[in-house]
């Protein structure tokens, strides 16, 4: 029997991924280990944007435009608190809220939040293994060069990503523990992928935990990383324009440029192969001083072949080392 597929990342890229991946693989055959660093708490409830996403996307409910809430969705309640005079810079949909409350509702109870995200996604009709990186709360803050420490949904939305980028902090992430099942499903996995996430934002705060980045390194499985830059096709979407200005400026504090082959670096020491967009193939060569394996195929939904052409060649690499 194939041994299944283990992703790890967060987010909008993250979130069209395994959509993609699905067209290609069963439910059962997927796990994904989800980012929790951009967790927070908004009007006395927990919010977990990239658990969210994911689970929206998995169960059709996304909207497909915005790339983050419901489709059809209302703000309604937004709009009431703002006249009651409350700020409001995090939006949450209506229908959006009830995700929160029976989240909030159920940690308040005792639940874990992997036993939260586990009713969540049945109760959406999620087939795939949805499992948060930890239990715990971790939080990543981004340091400005101003002195101010932002939470990094703060920093994104409230700012727009406008400032400069200090030092990025995962804190709480070494009282961690990986929530049950992550180290197992990546012992047992016949591929893990890193999904073309915000590297700093949702991917490195799953290696921030614990044993996390120690049983990537061990796994029999091969390591594959999809970029999530690509830095030869214009941008026009506004939302996708503030997310390339996060990930610059969370790159920048580490000194690194906004480049396919600088999310490689970070990833040298975890990756045997790396699938670069075919845009950027002239990045083949600083990509392969990282990673030993350089898959080079369009990434981008609607700017080359259907989704399953990246889906199989990201799949080609579990294939090709049980040969």
């Amino acid at each position: 029997m194939t041994r299944g597929v283990v992703g790890i990342g967060g987010g909008i890229g993250a979130s069209r991924f395994w959509r993609a991946l699905l067209r290609v693989l069963e439910p059962a055959e997927l796990t994904l280990v989800v980012n929790t660093g951009d967790d927070l708490w908004q009007h006395g409830l927990r919010i977990c944007p990239d658990l969210d996403t994911t689970l929206y996307a998995l169960s059709g409910r996304q909207d497909a435009q915005r790339g983050w809430g419901l489709s059809g969705e209302t703000f309604r309640c937004m709009d009431a608190l703002r006249d009651l005079g409350q700020e409001v810079w995090f939006n949450l949909g209506d229908r959006d809220l009830a995700t929160h409350l029976l989240r909030t509702g159920l940690l308040g109870d005792g639940t874990s939040l992997s036993e939260v995200t586990a009713v969540l996604a049945r109760a959406m009709g999620v087939g795939v293994r949805v499992l948060p990186m930890t239990d715990d709360m971790v939080t990543t803050h981004v340091v400005t060069t101003a002195g101010a420490v932002l939470h990094y949904e703060e920093f994104l939305v409230r700012h727009q990503a406008a400032p400069e980028v200090a030092e990025v902090r995962y804190t709480g992430a070494g009282r961690a523990v990986p929530a049950p099942g992550v180290l197992a499903a990546i012992a047992d996995a016949g591929l893990v992928v890193l999904a073309p996430s915000n590297p700093l934002a949702s991917i490195c705060p799953v290696l921030a935990v614990p044993g996390i980045r120690a049983a990537l390194r061990t796994t029999a499985a091969p390591v594959l990383a999809v970029t999530p830059i690509v830095s030869r096709v214009p941008i026009s979407d506004p939302g996708e324009r503030l997310r390339a200005a996060s990930r610059a400026g969370l790159l920048a504090a580490r000194g690194l440029p906004p480049t396919a082959a600088a999310v490689a670096s970070l990833y040298r020491d975890l990756c045997r192969h790396f699938v670069l967009d075919a845009a950027d193939a002239v990045e083949c060569d600083a990509v392969r001083a990282a990673v030993r394996d350089v898959i080079v195929v369009p990434t981008l939904p609607g700017t080359g072949p259907p989704d399953d052409v990246l889906a199989r060649a990201v799949l080609g690499a579990r294939r090709h080392e049980a040969v």
